[in-house]
């Protein structure tokens, strides 16, 4: 069995660093006027030429997104885009539209080019009609099977790449016009408001001023946001079905969670590649569960959905840890680390680094820039703290989210004492 690639999200150029970092054979990337992120970091002129050569740079591959459903007002544009992208050359360009498709093949024609799931690629003859234009890989539609992806796969010559893990939109493939009827903005455009995201009511027309909450029970549910997707108990299977690549979904989301989502597949890709029978970890399902999700679900790899359903329940985000800081060097076991949040000594966090991943480490001393011994510090502060070997510079620190709540309860309850 092949080991597929493992491709992750770029937003910015952090996130990009961080992706590379946890181990991603690829990221994907766009100008925010072309790509269906368009709320993300992005990247524009030199600093998208600084990207590509950043990642080629470590011997691994990037591709740009130009997958926006564009308008006539949008072409001349895109025309100067590619001729861009043709000088700055990704390893690929991903396309949804045949007119950008064409463009590219006219300004940038030796750019490969992946055609996106917006292009909605649900059949053996659409998959053909894309190879026989020279596309070099598929990004097949969310909705199909395991099963369907094996017959495309028996067909056709060309990469497959489908999506592991992240948010899902309620609609097909991703072509959504909720955001546009309700807020004018075209999520085919990459102006997605996540409009479905949000809280509903129902209101009878005759009733007006009454509202009914939208809720789920055992019957069903009308919820217009789902869970997010993932496989990652069944990458074996999906690689046994012939896919050359698992892509992570998630340019709005922020670093703590490319770092771990990465890490986490990376380990899973790489068990697939060891040969023998798969076998999950379920550390990753609780390393997992650590940043934001609605809850997880398999999608319609396996047609009919299994016991649980594809409705987010409604709950808040999932969340059990946050964000610390960075390590930006190392000395020893001193590390410099550039804070994302504050810290107090004592606090007990956790080294999202191999081997040491769910060991708890207190804080028994920390030392701001002038080297001076100090008991808290705040977001965007560098310090210097103790480091366990194992951690390595880029690493991030993690910590219970619950943590800094369950320490004030405990101070006020020592102060009424």
């Amino acid at each position: 069995m092949t080991k597929p690639e493992l491709l992750a999200p770029a937003g910015d150029l952090e996130k990009l660093r961080t992706a590379l970092h946890y181990g991603a054979d690829a990221v994907y990337l766009g100008d925010s006027r072309f790509s269906l992120r368009g709320k993300a970091g992005n990247f524009e002129g030199d600093e998208l030429r600084d990207a590509v050569r950043i990642v080629q740079g470590q011997g691994k591959k990037v591709y740009v997104t130009v997958n926006i459903f564009p308008h006539n007002r949008d072409v001349r544009d895109i025309e100067e885009h590619m001729e861009f992208l043709s000088d700055v050359r990704p390893d690929a360009v991903i396309v949804s539209d045949p007119g950008v498709f064409a463009v590219c093949r006219k300004k940038a024609p030796e750019t490969d080019i992946h055609i996106s799931t917006q292009a909605n690629i649900t059949n053996t003859e659409a998959a053909l009609f894309w190879q026989s234009l020279g596309a070099k890989r598929l990004i097949l539609a969310r909705e199909l099977s395991i099963d369907e992806i094996r017959q495309i796969r028996e067909q056709v010559s060309v990469e497959i790449e489908t999506f592991v893990h992240g948010s899902i939109c309620l609609s097909y493939s991703g072509r959504c016009y909720i955001s546009s009827f309700l807020a004018s903005r075209s999520a085919n455009t990459g102006e997605c408001t996540n409009s479905c995201r949000w809280n509903y009511a129902l209101m009878e027309e005759k009733r007006k001023g009454e509202y009914l909450p939208v809720f789920e029970d055992e019957r069903g549910t009308y919820i217009l946001s789902s869970r997010d997707l993932c496989m990652i108990g069944y990458l074996d299977r999906l690689a046994d079905a012939g896919i050359d690549s698992f892509k992570i979904e998630g340019r709005m989301k922020g670093i703590n969670y490319v770092a771990g989502v990465v890490k986490v597949y990376r380990e899973a890709v790489d068990a697939i590649g060891e040969g023998g029978e798969y076998r999950m970890n379920p550390r990753w399902l609780r390393e997992l569960a650590m940043f934001s999700s609605r809850g997880y679900t398999t999608g319609m790899f396996f047609g009919k959905q299994p016991d649980h359903d594809y409705n987010f329940d409604g709950e808040s985000y999932r969340m059990s840890h946050e964000l610390v800081g960075i390590i930006l060097k190392k000395d020893g076991d001193v590390a410099t680390v550039a804070l994302r949040n504050r810290l107090d000594s004592a606090d007990l966090i956790e080294f999202l680094s191999p081997v040491i991943e769910e060991r708890l480490f207190s804080v028994e001393a920390m030392r701001d820039h002038e080297r001076n011994s100090i008991c808290s510090a705040r977001n965007e502060d560098i310090i210097f703290m103790e480091a366990p070997p194992e951690a390595r510079v880029n690493d991030l620190i993690r910590r219970k989210k619950d943590f800094r709540s369950a320490k004030v309860e405990e101070s006020v309850a020592s102060g009424r004492d």
